[in-house]
């Protein structure tokens, strides 16, 4: 029983057509794909289909704006009669029954040429035979080599993504640019992106926008894709043995696919659909923009981190980028910072000004799972509470006067990465408030935004203050040095690790030579006025004075006098049997071993190990020597001021000697 679907309202590609009940359903829908191209904003890409079945025509709905025969909301299947039209959106088609006849033949003219097969020029005219329209409308090749290639316009959604994401500046609008192409283009009901740090699932983005915050987004898919490294798509593998689960319950169809750059897969991004199933070229297109994502992703990490890296270059210099020393108060210091670096919480550097305690939070950034992300570095002694809100968290175009444009805050500039908030301490009350709800929640909006922003950030914070001190005077906030002192690492000054002042002083002393095109070098007397004094201002101290001395030397060599050490406190004088002298009692070699191990005693405070690396002797030799001193008097306790044994002989002076 053959039929003709004619236009009466709208537009659509071709207006008329014949159908057959041999041939192939005709669907109907936005798409180029369909048989019938409707060409309304209402229409769903594949929006309904028309088949012949037990000797009726039918109508079966799939769109999500429904479909009306003579009026009447198509509920899933309904009879086709003759005369009744059928109507999606503004288009309206009028369906009609023709009577069967079979294939006549006809003379070959131009008029018919068109719709014949077979034929030849009209001065050698052949026999001819009509063949049915539905088999001539289309020239596109076989739907199993059209689900391989994408088609015009899926081609053109593709061109129109990457030209925006180009133009995006942080992980979220990039996200959410792409969730909302492969909406517009597949007609989903919700794509959303889950990351995969089994530390931190987010962030979780749903699109959208409408969708409710609490929908799940499928653990099992998501656990398919990572373990395969490939796309998982839900409706070809759905049977009654693998039911969909209660997350996807709600969904026909379900699409899940893995990011990944130049590594192991970072997130997920899932496409779910309700109604029907999604056709070979949506799991193409998805995959398209998906490829796009992840590479888009990694070169905005990579853009961050340059950037972050070289503004803490351009305003905050640290001494070196490692920590330099061998005392055992820095191996002890390089072992908190490897147990501390790997774990996710947020980490409270403690030390005195210019101790280093910026290089601790380099090494801990480098040493951690956020290492390829960027280290943002935040002075907040230098921003005013009336800013912070703004510095921290960003601000939208029009927020307040002088915000020309968007500017994402530290938090997002931080993104995948650390936020280093140096000299903690010094915020005020209010910035702190603020501050604690970010780490709490890690959720925020923008100064003049209408949507909430979740960012990956890991804090450490430091301070040269001594913050319990600060909470009992009501200084700082409690629960926000809580939140801050999950991991504490404390910097030791260097006047607890003097032994490491050698090395020091060579590496800033080869750094200023290199700087200055000379090769400067330091006399014993130097090295000792700068190993005898307690460096208040510790290694940034140290580093000034060499420098200051090497710029101001008129030759390469730079003595004693030539270090500026006003202002620094010398260490007491000792003397044999009490504290050592800054010069041997005489040129005799028993006075003088004499002198120095006493002298390296009471700088090291009584720690035989560091005192026999000062010495340049094995421990167990300055074990001797130091037992042949008792033996005369000499007890290394009361060099040190320290304990000793009960019974310990009275150390005698160096005139007693």
């Amino acid at each position: 029983m053959r039929a003709r679907l004619t236009l009466e309202g709208g537009e659509c590609v071709p207006p008329s057509f014949d159908l057959s009940p041999t041939g192939q359903p005709v669907t109907l829908g936005r798409s180029r794909d369909n048989t019938i191209v409707l060409r309304d904003e209402l229409a769903s890409r594949t929006h309904a289909k028309i088949y012949f079945e037990d000797g009726c025509w039918h109508v079966r709905d799939f769109g999500l704006n429904g479909t009306r025969v003579d009026g009447h909301r198509v509920n899933g299947a309904t009879e086709l009669g003759n005369g009744q039209r059928v109507k999606i959106g503004e288009v309206v088609l009028k369906f009609v029954l023709e009577p069967k006849s079979p294939p006549q033949p006809v003379k070959e003219t131009p008029d018919t040429m068109p719709n014949r097969v077979g034929q030849e020029s009209p001065h050698n005219a052949t026999k001819v035979y009509e063949v049915p329209l539905d088999r001539l409308v289309s020239t596109d090749p076989p739907p199993d080599q059209m689900a391989k290639q994408l088609r015009v316009d899926e081609l053109t959604a593709l061109c129109k993504f990457m030209t925006g994401a180009v133009e995006t500046k942080t992980p979220h609008d990039l996200i959410s640019f792409a969730l909302r192409a492969i909406l517009n283009q597949t007609a989903a009901k919700l794509a959303g992106y889950l990351s995969l740090d089994p530390e931190n699932p987010g962030p979780k983005i749903v699109m959208p926008e409408s969708a409710a915050i609490d929908i799940p987004l499928s653990r099992r898919l998501t656990a398919q894709a990572q373990k395969n490294g490939k796309t998982v798509w839900l409706f070809p593998d759905l049977s009654a043995s693998h039911p969909p689960t209660d997350s996807l319950s709600a969904f026909a169809d379900a699409i899940c696919i893995p990011l990944k750059a130049s590594g192991e897969p970072f997130a997920t991004l899932h496409v779910y659909r309700t109604g029907r199933a999604f056709v070979e070229r949506d799991v193409r297109f998805i995959e398209a923009v998906a490829g796009f994502l992840a590479h888009g992703l990694e070169i905005l990490r990579t853009r961050r981190t340059l950037e972050a890296e070289n503004s803490r270059l351009r305003t905050h210099i640290p001494a070196a980028d490692d920590i330099i020393g061998g005392s055992n108060a820095v191996i002890l210091l390089r072992q908190h910072i490897l147990r501390a670096a790997p774990q996710p919480f947020t980490v409270l550097v403690q030390g005195e000004s210019g101790s280093g305690k910026e290089l601790v939070a380099l090494a801990l950034h480098r040493n951690s799972r956020r290492a390829e992300g960027p280290l943002v570095v935040v002075n907040c002694a230098a921003i005013a509470p009336t800013l912070l809100e703004a510095e921290l968290f960003g601000y939208k175009k029009g927020a307040f006067s002088g915000a020309d444009r968007d500017r994402p805050g530290l938090f997002q500039q931080a993104d995948e990465g650390t936020l280093f908030l140096d000299e903690v301490g010094e915020l005020s009350l209010e910035c702190q408030a603020k501050l604690l709800r970010v780490i709490e929640g890690k959720a925020f909006r923008p100064v003049g935004g209408t949507a909430d922003i979740k960012t990956d950030v890991r804090i450490v914070a430091a301070t040269h203050r001594d913050l319990d001190k600060d909470v009992n005077a009501g200084r700082f906030r409690q629960d926000l040095l809580f939140r801050l002192k999950v991991i504490q690492v404390r910097v030791p000054p260097l006047r607890e690790h003097p032994e490491d002042v050698p090395e020091l002083a060579a590496f800033f002393l080869a750094k200023v030579s290199n700087e200055c095109r000379r090769n400067f070098k330091l006399t014993t007397a130097a090295m000792r006025n700068l190993r005898a004094y307690q460096w208040p201002g510790n290694v940034r101290q140290l580093r000034a004075a060499i420098e200051s001395a090497a710029v101001m030397s008129e030759g390469d060599t730079i003595d004693a006098d030539a270090i500026p050490l006003t202002g620094l406190t010398k260490l007491a004088p000792v003397n044999v049997g009490g504290p050592p002298a800054d010069v041997p009692p005489s040129l005799d070699m028993d006075e003088v071993e004499t002198w120095a191990i006493c002298r390296a005693i009471k700088q090291t405070n009584g720690n035989v190990s560091h005192a026999a690396k000062l010495l340049n002797l094995s421990r167990d030799t300055l074990h001797t020597k130091l037992k042949k001193l008792k033996d005369k008097g000499i007890d290394r306790h009361a060099l040190t001021n320290t304990p000793g044994p009960v019974g310990a002989p009275k150390p005698i002076t160096a005139t007693e000697m």
